[in-house]
């Protein structure tokens, strides 16, 4: 099913998009508080009734939080965009820019593959080699190697998101100005196209590159919208809440068979998620203010480490914990376990972002600046 190995994203997803030190990024503090909210419950999207309360994640706003890899695609590209539009003119710039982007996402991905490996599925089999190198070469939202999401599946979104900024490099080298955007617009209509030949919009390891591709540029197109002088009340902030739980609870209450109404419902949830960007963007509402506090910042801060290591953590804690909590089965074991793994996983994403994505970030760009 595709829910089943939907998340991550996050971020990602992603969420996938913070940035450190050596990458100097523009900051939207209200985007990455929502990223940290989108990332925390893909990470209950992974629960489930045998080691969660239903009440909890037996509903339909959890149940459907995969989708949320898809705000995290959208605000990669419209990030991207801010950050890179007018400097990739070159060759050497395309280069570079790749490079940061490889340096930023990598020794995390690299970290968190082999970690699950070793502690989730630790074989060393065909199969096992086949799926870790499928995640480490960068194809597994590709069918390069197959139509598996690799080892550690919430990779799967770096693979696509490391594609989607070769695409975006190379619009930026052979088109230029107004020609740009209509270059992205007419691959982002492609690719939804092929997405609605394939009957379904949530494609990860065979054709999960295009999906991410088609989002990511819907991040590039609301950069171009969000340039212009539009206005838009504060009021309307509101709106995004309303729509995510509009669109989360159709998708949810869709069959599994191809209709159009459940076609239409599926694409329906980028368009979402890019109208939600755009009109944070534009505000300052309540909404934003409260996104922008000191919890969210935290979460939004860590959530790149959050996404990628939530499956070792709950694929490696869950049943340990099960075993060692000696109390009755029921609901107040199972929340107790959920408040445990949940702790547990955002004190290990700290560490490995300050280690892994900071520390050794900016170890591995010094290192390559002097090469340069």
């Amino acid at each position: 099913m595709a829910e089943q190995r939907e998340a991550y994203p996050f971020y990602a997803g992603i969420f996938l998009l913070k940035r450190i030190n050596f990458d100097p990024m523009h900051r939207i503090h209200k985007l990455d508080g929502l990223r940290g909210l989108f990332a925390l419950f893909v990470v209950l999207f992974h629960f489930n009734i045998n080691n969660a309360p239903s009440a909890l994640v037996n509903n339909f706003f959890v149940r459907t939080s995969y989708i949320f890899v898809d705000f995290f695609f959208i605000l990669s590209g419209y990030v991207i965009t801010l950050t890179y539009n007018e400097k990739i003119n070159s060759g050497k710039a395309f280069y570079q820019f790749l490079l940061k982007r490889f340096i930023r996402l990598y020794p995390l991905l690299l970290f968190s593959t082999l970690m699950y490996w070793y502690f989730v599925h630790p074989f060393f089999d065909e199969k096992n080699i086949k799926l870790a190198l499928d995640t480490l070469l960068l194809t597994n939202s590709t069918p390069i190697l197959g139509s598996e999401i690799g080892m550690n599946y919430p990779s799967w979104s770096i693979s696509s998101e490391m594609i989607s900024y070769i695409a975006f490099g190379i619009c930026s080298l052979i088109a230029i100005h107004k020609k740009k955007t209509y270059f992205i617009t007419a691959i982002t209509i492609g690719c939804f196209a092929v997405l609605a030949y394939q009957q379904n919009y949530f494609q990860t390891g065979t054709f999960g590159f295009i999906r991410g591709l088609a989002c990511f540029n819907l991040g590039y197109i609301i950069y171009v919208l969000a340039n212009r002088k539009i206005n838009i009340s504060k009021y309307y902030e509101w709106l995004i809440p309303l729509a995510v739980l509009l669109i989360m609870y159709l998708l949810y209450h869709a069959t599994t068979t191809y209709t159009i109404y459940n076609l239409s419902v599926q694409f329906l949830i980028p368009i979402v998620f890019a109208c939600s960007i755009f009109i944070l963007l534009k505000t300052n509402g309540l909404i934003s203010k409260l996104l922008a506090t000191s919890p969210l910042q935290f979460l939004g801060k860590i959530s790149y480490s959050v996404y990628l290591n939530q499956a070792l953590v709950i694929g490696f804690m869950i049943p340990k914990l099960f075993n060692w909590i000696k109390l009755p089965n029921g609901d107040f074991k199972k929340i107790i376990c959920v408040l445990i793994i949940l702790t547990i996983l955002i004190t290990y994403s700290w560490i490995t972002q300050f280690f892994i994505e900071q520390k050794l970030g900016k170890t591995i760009a010094k290192f390559t600046n002097k090469k340069n």
